[in-house]
């Protein structure tokens, strides 16, 4: 717990990124625990990402365990506590951080120096800390995964599992992520003429936009094959308004941030083509001019990833929260977006999104906090995966097949 509150206490807003600091406490951590120096892989000097791999024995699985340095910003949030004093209230870590995700960085350092001491028969254990997930992952994971060959089986993220309670549910898919702005134009004038006909305001039109995708949309989804708990894609606009210039002049551009989180299965093409429909008959009722862009690659598309239920990393992680948890928590989606994008996409590495302390409502928002019993939790879990995942018999005789 000591840990996760220098952690938290070690600011790494994001935007702007600067993991410089954060990443220095875990590469000191590293030492303290009798753990080896990280590798570092970094696009830009100020990102650094840290890989740390253990020999636990001959053969096995490579398993890697996964988690992000960086956090949202503080923002507008009005907090009641100090975001990056670490307190503790009871059996409550607060802070800016806490569930999202560094005290699961915590417990995956602890873990992994457990392992180290008291080795497995076979397999290895990375860790990957990461910058740049709240923001896009271009100099995170994505840098990482086009860069730097893992070698690994199975990736497991630590990021807040929890929907009502810790650790409630077992995620298997990752949502992906469309970014798109819904853009209207007119020309910019003299706010006094508006009532000139022909005159349009940007404002009102982008308005009418983000109104018609907000109550008419309509999206193809496909179909739940797994019955995972969960399965939906959703929309969401509105979420910022930029252009124009202010009083006294009708804007000539307005965007939209507006995102769509994705199901496996969803395509680029089909939702362009929902979007751009919907902005067609927007547009031939009410004479505004609308277009859909998308966000700058490679934040413009951030595809989903999703492990199937039987695979063994999957099975791993069940029969660990049955040994940890004594339960066995439902089969679901994850709500949000995370590094597994990449690490699937870029080496098709099948991963878990979600198997941390903490609950996903508490992140990104004032008065952020994590439960100190389910951090310590989550070291038994991690540990306790790791000795299921990478030591496994069949791993084994699938080692002795290649040979």
């Amino acid at each position: 717990m000591e840990l996760a509150r220098t952690l938290v206490r070690t600011p790494s807003p994001n935007p702007p990124g600067d993991e410089r600091a954060v990443a220095g406490v875990v590469t000191e951590a590293l030492a303290t625990l009798g753990l080896p120096r990280p590798e570092v892989l970094a696009l830009d000097g100020a990102r650094p990402n840290l890989l740390v791999t253990v020999d636990l024995g001959p053969g096995g699985r490579h398993l890697v365990l996964s988690g992000h340095l960086d956090t949202k910003p503080v923002g507008d949030a009005e907090w009641t506590w100090d975001p990056l004093a670490a307190d503790v209230d009871g059996d409550r870590l607060l802070g800016l951080g806490s569930a999202d995700m560094k005290g699961a960085v915590a417990a995956m350092l602890v873990a992994a120096a457990r392992l180290a001491r008291d080795p497995l028969p076979r397999g290895r254990l990375s860790l990957l800390l990461t910058a740049d997930e709240e923001d896009g992952a271009r100099f995170g994971a994505h840098h990482v995964a086009a860069s730097r060959h893992l070698d690994a089986d199975a990736v497991v993220i630590g990021e807040p599992g929890g929907i009502e309670s810790d650790f409630d549910r077992l995620h298997l898919v990752s949502r992906g992520i469309a970014r798109l702005r819904l853009v209207a134009r007119g020309r910019q004038g003299h706010s006094s003429l508006s009532g000139t006909p022909g005159t349009r305001n940007a404002g009102v039109d982008a308005a009418r936009a983000v109104t018609a995708v907000a109550d008419d949309l309509v999206l193809a989804v496909p179909a739940n094959d797994d019955g995972l708990e969960g399965w939906a894609a959703t929309v969401n606009t509105g979420m910022r308004f930029s252009g124009g210039v202010g009083y006294g002049v009708l804007p000539g551009r307005m965007a939209v941030d507006t995102e769509v989180r994705l199901l496996p299965g969803m395509q680029r093409a089909a939702v362009t083509a929902a979007f751009e429909d919907l902005a067609g008959r927007v547009a031939a009722d009410t004479g505004a001019r609308l277009a859909v862009e998308y966000d700058t690659a490679p934040n413009d598309w951030l595809p989903p990833a999703a492990v199937p239920a039987g695979h063994p990393v999957a099975r791993a992680a069940q029969e660990a929260c049955r040994r940890v948890l004594g339960e066995d928590p439902p089969l679901s989606v994850f709500p949000g977006t995370t590094d597994a994008t990449w690490f699937d996409a870029g080496q098709g590495l099948p991963t878990l999104p979600a198997l941390g302390p903490g609950l996903l409502r508490r992140a990104h928002g004032a008065d952020e906090w994590v439960s100190i019993p389910a951090v310590r939790r989550a070291v038994d879990l991690y540990t306790e995966l790791a000795r299921v995942f990478c030591a496994a018999e069949d791993a084994v005789a699938a080692e002795g097949g290649r040979a």
